[in-house]
């Protein structure tokens, strides 16, 4: 019986929490329009999700691109194919480790101080002082971070993706012998618009799990600082996940062209 009631309280738990989620993404749509009228704290949470992650980002994407060129270089040597790894490294990045490895940069970074701010303003009834007041918690605190994360998410990606195949021209290259106009021929050749559809598609539904998730976590945080630490844990972890899953399905049934 034990057993039975941890797998119901598991699968109460998981439609409780995606049904509150969903209607925390609803009305933040519904009551998006109120950007305007607080925009000072959208541009600052654009600050922090953007500008703030830049060297991050770029760290990690050139990196990710270097790393991407070399393992493909070396595979792409033993059938004689050198000249074609940039378009391995374009179409890998554009679609697949751009805009994931972003995102988890974004969610590790902002996505948990995001959750321990709006956690501990529900742990000290701040919240509560604000529905007191007449003011809407989703619409001052929410929805400003919502709409950030939609702008900012995919433009840092944009810029992660530059930044690796930056990197991966510098192993072709240096490394692979490959001539940097033969490298971003093949890489433009080898990329078509449905890729960079599919990856900006994907950058827009992850900024929207970062955003939903990490403020429906720290809104119902409870019980002090302990309840803020594993209401963060909790917002990475599943947004994380959440992120996985939904680049599994988007890549398995989003059409590429």
């Amino acid at each position: 019986m034990t057993f039975l009631l941890r797998i119901e309280f598991l699968f109460y738990y998981l439609f409780h929490e995606s049904g509150q989620m969903f209607v925390l993404f609803a009305r933040s749509v519904v009551e998006s329009g109120a950007v305007f009228r607080g925009w000072r704290r959208t541009v600052r949470h654009m600050l922090q999700f953007g500008f703030y992650t830049l060297p991050l980002a770029a760290f990690v994407g050139l990196f990710t691109g270097m790393v991407t060129g070399l393992e493909t270089g070396i595979a792409l040597q033993k059938f004689g194919a050198t000249e074609n790894v940039g378009t391995v490294v374009g179409i890998s990045l554009v679609r697949e480790m751009g805009p994931v490895i972003t995102a988890f940069i974004i969610c590790g970074r902002v996505g948990a101080a995001m959750t321990a701010e709006l956690g501990t303003m529900a742990v000290t009834d701040e919240i509560n002082v604000l529905r007191s007041l007449g003011i809407s918690p989703i619409r001052f605190l929410v929805v400003p971070r919502f709409i950030a994360a939609l702008i900012m998410v995919p433009t840092l990606t944009v810029y992660s993706i530059l930044i690796g195949i930056w990197g991966g021209a510098m192993i072709a290259t240096t490394y692979l012998g490959v001539a940097s106009e033969i490298y971003y021929k093949r890489l433009y050749e080898g990329l078509a618009r449905m890729d960079v559809f599919h990856g900006m598609a994907k950058t827009v539904v992850f900024a929207i799990i970062i955003s939903v998730v990490c403020c429906h976590m720290g809104l119902t945080t409870e019980r002090g600082a302990e309840g803020v630490g594993k209401s963060t844990m909790r917002a990475v972890v599943i947004s994380l996940t959440a992120i996985l899953i939904c680049d599994y399905f988007m890549a398995r049934f989003v059409p590429t062209g």
